[in-house]
């Protein structure tokens, strides 16, 4: 009964993430948004025809080995969003996802503990991504990003775990930092994101203590993660070509002696084929070529500093009744008052930063967040492809660890004047607020049939994001 009282908070976060994220996994029982693709990527892994795609496969490989244990052949056709599909499969192709979906607010919760924040600071940051309507729609498809999310910020908790262990304790915590970070990485390149982070925190420990033996710590340090993560990032790759093997769809993008390797091509028989690990670089080569050259613009795409107002909305599916009177949509909104706190929260925490008095009362970690969220924009400064807003998702959530953290001063600081029911007013309010915002925004977030009485305001809400 005591473990219970004391994990409490725990529970409720875990309840109310099951909740949210399977609740409706079925529907629609039709095809959204970039399942399309991906959709159609995880059925090659069981027809063995070669696909291409610009990211690598780590993320399609575990959707396709849990569908595979779930008794999935590979029968749905993914040839156009909104075309009516089975609903079994759609949901066990979306399970996991949901599942990473799931466990992200826990993820969040721990690196709070992690940094000794309060019970208080820990759910407001957990409770924050759990009713982040966007991240939950990101986390109910056949879609990719939410493991690169989860991935990544368990390398940071590792990472965390590490600088407060020792010994034997300490090197496996490492490890784990760098495997989880190679993770994010085979999801999708912007996982380089935490890579960048994890090392530059170590040049920190490095100028913190500089002698002979932390040069060679960090140097053993670097070799180390190079280690793992040519040995994983390159099994990864060898696991895609082993179910790859046929000739397929993709096949036009590779060279011929690429295509060689596959069965059933039409290459002529003079052609040498590859060995594993060429294919292995010539195939990231074509995916860094091909991420560099797209050009087609989307009506929904957006630039980097639309993405902390939440503004261009992507339209995931949509649906009109029989007789027209009610519609039903799925877009990636955003809960606009957590996009809008956490924009307050970077710009005081700048403002901290630049104040000698105030920068030293903060914890070290605010300026890791601030970092990790400046620097999942900055590349975006200079990339010209289209991109969306779930390419602010590791901001988003860099801006949640901000939050709880402020949240954590304040919450201190009213404690010790006394001031216990202005805090408590606070923040019970700012959650009210915040799942508020949450459930008007359900219709859009869970692709409910709206009267056309109420379509207006609906309508309104998507105009005045997508200026």
């Amino acid at each position: 009964m005591e473990n219970i009282i004391k994990n409490f908070p725990l529970i409720i976060i875990l309840c109310l993430s099951f909740l949210t994220r399977f609740l409706f996994l079925g529907y629609p029982p039709e095809v959204v948004f970039d399942e399309v693709y991906f959709g159609k990527f995880v059925n090659s892994y069981f027809s063995h025809q070669y696909y291409f795609d610009i990211h690598p496969p780590l993320g399609k490989l575990i959707i396709f080995f849990f569908a595979k244990i779930i008794g999935y052949q590979g029968n749905l056709s993914f040839n156009a969003i909104g075309e009516s599909s089975d609903s079994f499969y759609l949901f066990f192709l979306r399970f996991m996802p949901v599942i990473f979906g799931i466990f992200l607010p826990l993820v969040i919760y721990f690196i709070l503990k992690e940094i000794g924040l309060s019970k208080k600071a820990c759910f407001l940051g957990s409770f924050l991504a759990i009713f982040e309507n966007s991240l939950l729609v990101q986390s109910k498809f056949i879609l990719v990003d939410i493991f690169l999310l989860v991935f990544g910020f368990l390398s940071i908790l590792f990472y965390l775990k590490y600088k407060k262990s020792k010994g034997k304790k300490s090197f496996i915590f490492l490890i784990l930092t760098y495997l989880f970070a190679t993770f994010a990485f085979s999801i999708k390149w912007t996982g380089l994101l935490f890579i960048g982070i994890i090392f530059l925190l170590h040049f920190f420990e490095l100028l913190s203590n500089f002698n002979k033996k932390e040069i060679k710590n960090f140097l053993f340090k670097i070799s180390l993660f190079l280690f793992i993560f040519l040995i994983i990032y390159y099994a990864i790759f060898l696991i895609h070509f082993s179910l790859l093997y046929k000739s397929g769809d993709g096949d036009n993008h590779m060279s011929l002696s690429f295509q060689k390797t596959l069965l059933e091509n039409k290459v002529s028989k003079n052609v040498k084929p590859l060995s594993n690990w060429q294919k292995f670089i010539e195939l990231n080569n074509k995916m860094y070529f091909y991420n560099a050259s797209i050009k087609e613009g989307h009506i929904n795409g957006s630039k980097w500093f639309q993405w902390p107002f939440g503004i261009e909305p992507i339209w995931y599916w949509t649906k009109t009744d029989n007789i027209g009177q009610q519609s039903a949509n799925i877009y990636l909104f955003g809960n606009f008052l957590i996009y809008w706190i956490i924009i307050i929260s970077i710009i005081y925490s700048f403002f901290c930063f630049l104040k000698k008095e105030k920068r030293e009362k903060m914890p070290d970690f605010l300026w890791v967040c601030l970092i990790g969220w400046v620097s999942n924009l900055f590349p975006y400064l200079f990339i010209k492809r289209v991109a969306f807003l779930y390419h602010y998702f590791p901001s988003l959530l860099f801006g949640i660890l901000i939050v709880s953290i402020l949240y954590d001063r304040i919450y201190f600081k009213l404690k010790e004047k006394g001031y216990r029911k202005i805090e408590n007013f606070i923040y019970f309010g700012f959650l009210f607020s915040v799942f508020s915002v949450f459930l008007i925004l359900t219709p859009l977030t869970y692709g409910f049939f709206i009267p056309s009485q109420f379509m207006p305001f609906y309508n309104f809400l998507v105009i005045f994001f997508s200026f």
